[in-house]
């Protein structure tokens, strides 16, 4: 509200009010020029809950009177659904807000506008009762009036004799009517899935429709609070929040596909392309065409063979299958049980190396704990080992050179007991498991790098045969450099014959892995290591040189691969649904593998009121062929009408087996895209496209019934009725139009018989912006 108001006001006993700056008038310019030297002023007015609720009527009067002693109205109050605004509208019964020039005005554009209604049709409850409100100077505006209601109204409003206007926020869209107040009744609207807060661009637009332009300074807005008052940030958020992104709601449907592929010099691709959804990416491929021409310029390394036939190619691509194998099997032996009992301390292991240059040998000092979940190993970091081991089939081990050298398990020599060489700790006082060094320890001992870590299960690549004994309580509890060198030692003699690792756990024989599939996996690994063996290049002085030559070249490769993708047809977001489009009209024969548009192609062609598909399927299987032409027509209403909740109609036996023909046709055309891949549910696809809840009513229209009479059939508002009936006239047109290509000549005659029979009286009543009044 306005400052300024009395506290002894109705709205100001009413709750609390508080001026808030409308920051909305730069949306408000742009939502509705119309109304942009207006400012506003918004309020929030809690109405009292303390005892019984009050009636509408008593829960309105009090703010109304308010802004008509204080001449802010007309008002538009925004209700978000229909019956809310019926029922708000009709517990004014008491007010009467217009003088007597103005109801004689407003009877006699009344008795104008509805004289050109047939004398059944004036009588509507809906044209007689909308009257007795307009007199008094209340009007009702929603989707559920008639067309003639509905301009009835907007008319009124414009010439302001209407006071109080109860909206839904579709009179916010398109009509050019400011008012000097908006009121919203609720702050939460359900938009089809689920109750919301209103979006900032939501409240703008109907916000915008405060205050008249050359007429207003400022536009007042009031929100009701009926249980309480809105937080203060949520307020801010309404008023200045960020406005709505934008989305792209282009749709791929078969009709449009069709069309294009119709004309020759048009391409489906083309029309993606051009879409909002693919802005972005389209607006980026000059500079990703730049990218691409340096690219192809930049001069390539080649590789120098010094064995005479390069076979780097082939055996890089094994080293990459190989190390696929090593990682899904290291994963999954670290997860079996039978793997812990050999994961304590003093235990050998491989762990991955940070650099992914080389892996190091390590020991595990201690195993997870509750406090901390990872092992604590001791691992070489020097750089003076010997070059590392892949083993053959025969158990016999070769060298091997290069970067592959990461994570593989070698084939034990021979087993030995897990008792052998165990020692937990050489020290005479008992591990507490505490650890009082910092981690990372990092040090040198016996010419060897050091360094105690904290190591996840997946970093250890391998589980060695061999055990060390170690002094935990001196590695961790009270460091000792003595022992730290003796633990070194150790591990470098662990490694037999100067090899990197010693032999590692057979995962099948020691390990106990039963998984087929990864048992498969490991004599695969093992398999490509023996052939990797067997290459020229295993072993060659510039295999790590080479290989890093071709992690390059792979890297380049994998960039203009990418890189030519992302400027090609088949980056497109929407590419696979087309591609699966295609494969369902191919698979129906509405075109042929050439892509070339067939008989059935035509005649989807002239569906663009229903769902194309059904409606063209339904024509081809003769559907309505049996059926006279009003109940064509009403079972041909299933295809426009959109209101999906509703009473069940009243069927005769042929309606009920037309309505199960066309339902059963819409159930197998889901199930086939849904093979071809197209993001359908069969079931969905059916009740969305088909909704039998007018049948009734339009087969009692087309046989005549008056429209007072079929409106008692169904609790669907007439507005819906009317529109639903409209459309359905330009249905009978598109299946008119596809008769006669299908040259079914009594189809035609039916088609134009149904037209006839639903276009009369109030449906089709003249528009009264068009014809004038």
């Amino acid at each position: 509200m306005k400052p300024g108001s009395k506290a002894g006001t109705p709205a100001a006993r009413a709750g609390t009010q508080g001026k808030i700056p409308d920051t909305s008038s730069r949306g408000r310019d742009q939502k509705n020029p119309k109304n942009h030297h207006a400012n506003s002023a918004a309020a929030v007015v809690q109405q009292s809950t303390s005892g019984p609720r009050r009636s509408e009527s008593s829960f309105w009067m009090p703010l109304i009177n308010n802004l008509l002693k204080k001449s802010l109205v007309p008002v538009v109050i925004f209700c978000f659904s229909k019956n809310r605004c019926d029922k708000s509208a009709d517990s004014m019964f008491g007010a009467d807000l217009t003088s007597n020039s103005e109801k004689s005005e407003i009877r006699l554009f009344c008795d104008k506008a509805f004289s050109r209604l047939k004398g059944s049709d004036r009588n509507l409850p809906q044209v007689v009762g909308i009257q007795s409100l307009l007199r008094r100077g209340i009007g009702v505006h929603h989707a559920g009036l008639l067309p003639i209601v509905k301009e009835v109204v907007e008319m009124l409003f414009c010439r302001g004799v209407i006071k109080v206007l109860f909206s839904t926020e579709t009179f916010a869209m398109g009509v050019n009517a400011p008012a000097r107040t908006v009121v919203f009744d609720s702050l939460r609207k359900f938009d089809g899935k689920e109750h919301r807060k209103l979006l900032p661009g939501e409240y703008i637009q109907m916000a915008g429709r405060a205050g008249r332009r050359g007429l207003d300074n400022i536009g007042t807005v009031i929100v009701m609070c009926r249980d309480e008052i809105p937080e203060e940030s949520d307020l801010k958020n309404l008023i200045v929040g960020k406005p709505t992104r934008l989305e792209s709601q282009f749709r791929l449907t078969y009709t449009m596909i069709l069309h294009l592929l119709r004309v020759e010099e048009l391409k489906v691709e083309d029309m993606l392309k051009r879409s909002f959804a693919e802005f972005h990416a389209q607006k980026n491929l000059p500079e990703k065409e730049k990218l691409l021409l340096q690219m192809l310029c930049q001069p390539t390394k080649t590789i120098d063979c010094i064995k005479g036939e390069p076979t780097i190619e082939e055996y890089y691509e094994m080293a990459l299958e190989a190390e696929a194998h090593r990682e899904s099997i290291t994963e999954a032996i670290m997860q079996l049980h039978s793997s812990q009992q050999f994961l304590t301390p003093g235990r050998l292991v491989v762990v991955k190396s940070k650099s992914d240059d080389d892996h190091l040998l390590g020991v595990i000092v201690k195993t997870p704990s509750a406090a901390l979940k990872q092992y604590i190993i001791l691992v070489l970091t020097g750089d003076c080992m010997s070059s590392a081991i892949v083993p053959s089939s025969s158990n016999q081990n070769e060298k091997e050179s290069g970067d592959f050298k990461q994570g593989y398990f070698v084939i034990p020599k021979g087993k030995r007991g897990m008792e052998d060489e165990y020692f937990s700790s050489v020290s005479t006082r008992k591990s507490s498991g505490v650890i009082n060094i910092k981690l990372p320890y990092k040090g040198d001992a016996s010419g060897m790098g050091f360094e105690v870590r904290a190591i996840e299960n997946k970093e250890i690549m391998s589980i060695c045969t061999s055990k060390i004994k170690i002094d935990q309580v001196r590695l961790l509890e009270d460091p000792s450099q003595t022992v730290y060198s003796k633990t070194v030692q150790m591990l470098i003699k662990e490694q037999p014959d100067g090899n990197k690792y010693p032999a590692a756990l057979d995962a099948i024989k020691d390990l106990k892995m039963k998984d087929m599939l990864l048992v498969e996996n490991y004599h695969a690994y093992q398999r490509l290591l023996k052939k990797m063996s067997e290459n020229k290049c295993h072993g060659c002085i510039k295999l790590k040189e080479h290989i890093a030559l071709m992690k390059e070249q792979k890297k380049y490769k994998d960039q203009l691969n990418e890189l030519k993708y992302q400027m090609s047809d088949e980056a497109l977001q929407q590419m696979p649904e087309f591609q699966g489009r295609i494969d369902v009209l191919k698979e129906i024969h509405y075109i042929d593998s050439d892509l070339v548009v067939q008989l059935k192609g035509r005649v989807a062609c002239e569906m663009n009121s229903g769902e194309e598909l059904i409606s063209t399927e339904c024509l081809l299987e003769n559907q309505l062929d049996d059926l006279e032409p009003e109940e064509a027509v009403a079972i041909m209403s299933a295809l426009v009408f959109q209101q999906r909740n509703t009473s069940e109609p009243s069927l005769t036996p042929k309606l009920a087996d037309a309505r199960k023909r066309i339902y059963d046709t819409a159930i197998r055309l889901g199930n086939l895209q849904r093979e071809f891949k197209v993001p359908v549910d069969p079931e969905e696809y059916a009740r969305d496209h088909l909704k039998f809840g007018l049948v009734e009513v339009v087969y009692e229209w087309a046989k005549g019934t008056p429209f007072a009479d079929i409106c008692e059939l169904t609790d669907v508002s007439e507005g819906l009725i009317v529109r639903t009936i409209v459309r359905l006239d330009e249905t009978c047109r598109e299946f008119r139009n596809a008769a006669s290509i299908m040259g079914n000549s009594a189809l035609y005659k039916k088609m134009e018989t149904a037209s006839n029979a639903i276009k009369r009286d109030i449906v089709f009543a003249a528009s009264l912006y068009i014809t004038g009044i």
